[in-house]
């Protein structure tokens, strides 16, 4: 699964460009009801495994995206390798 490059915003973490949107499109609060917030990240130059991530943060700012990243990859998301997406719930 690839981001689409509409609507996506840029991210650098420790040195590698990734792209991330907030689930559901711009302006779209998709989790108003639950108080979960859900975006999306995939590195910038390869079509590898995405990062599903939820949070109980809002807005969804660029902090929040990179911390996930780190997160995510510190459970062992590999963005440059194919695959299903990597899920990471509840990142505060």
């Amino acid at each position: 699964m690839a981001l689409r490059k509409k609507g996506t915003r840029l991210i650098t973490v420790d040195g590698v460009a990734y792209r991330w949107r907030v689930s559901g499109g711009a302006g779209c609060c998709t989790g108003c009801a639950s108080g979960r917030f859900d975006f999306v990240v995939e590195q910038a130059d390869q079509k590898g495994a995405v990062l599903m991530a939820a949070t109980s943060a809002f807005p969804v700012v660029p902090s929040i995206v990179g911390a996930g990243v780190r997160a995510a990859l510190a459970h062992g998301w590999q963005p440059a390798r194919r695959g299903l997406a990597f899920r990471l719930t509840e990142l505060v």
